[in-house]
């Protein structure tokens, strides 16, 4: 196992842990920075690059999985407002 896998694995599970822990709602306009310095003490250009991207890739995939969440969290408020809606109404 290679430094670089090691890194790799190590940005993946940051970037996965890091948006489930932080219990925000809110979208955020840029990257990630839980992996900012593991990134910066990348071995080399070519790592840096890869780290980067890898990021990207990953900031990309839990923002669409925190909307998803976000947009069934929103359908759920509604269907409990309309069942307390329609008890109050059979009482």
């Amino acid at each position: 196992m290679t430094p670089g896998t090691i890194a790799r694995g190590a940005l993946t599970v940051a970037l996965l842990i890091g948006p489930a822990g932080c219990g925000a709602r809110e979208e955020r306009p840029g990257p990630s920075h839980a992996a900012d310095r593991l990134i910066e003490s990348a071995a080399t250009p070519e790592e840096r690059q890869q780290l980067t991207r890898l990021r990207d890739e990953i900031d990309d995939v839990a923002r669409k999985r925190l909307a998803e969440i976000d947009a069934e969290i929103a359908r759920l408020e509604k269907e409990n407002a309309e069942l307390r809606k329609s008890k109050r109404k059979t009482r």
